[in-house]
């Protein structure tokens, strides 16, 4: 079971990291450039773990914490590197959205990026940490 409070520390980390910590180059550039997504994702990740290692609301005593940066790591620049050129494709279109249901729009492809990060990193605290 994972505590309330790692859950809240990831929740907030994952803003501060994702989106405060994002240069503005980067999030125009990732989803057309390797150096622009590996510059985000690896500061993403670097905050994280850092962050991750040394909060008392999220411990990895017993686990080995460089799994869990390596798994972030790989796994936020995979997820990036599709949703971002997808969401790039449709802001350029204006694509953002009025309908409901509404299709795979800059908005909901941005939310289920968002939603794919929060599973990878809660599953993969709770992998380490359980097992």
């Amino acid at each position: 079971m994972i505590s309330i409070g790692v859950i809240i520390s990831f929740i907030i980390l994952h803003w501060f990291a994702d989106y405060v910590m994002q240069d503005g180059e980067w999030a125009v550039n990732k989803s057309k450039e390797w150096p622009a997504l590996l510059k985000h994702t690896g500061t993403y990740t670097l905050i994280f773990g850092l962050v991750t290692l040394v909060n008392p609301l999220t411990p990895m005593i017993g686990t080995d914490w460089r799994a869990f940066v390596l798994i972030t790591f790989v796994l936020h620049t995979a997820t990036d590197y599709f949703t971002s050129k997808h969401s790039s494709k449709q802001y350029q279109k204006g694509n953002f959205g009025t309908r409901i249901p509404r299709g795979m729009d800059f908005f909901v492809t941005l939310g289920f990026d968002q939603v794919l990060h929060g599973l990878q990193l809660f599953i993969t605290y709770w992998y380490l940490t359980t097992t």
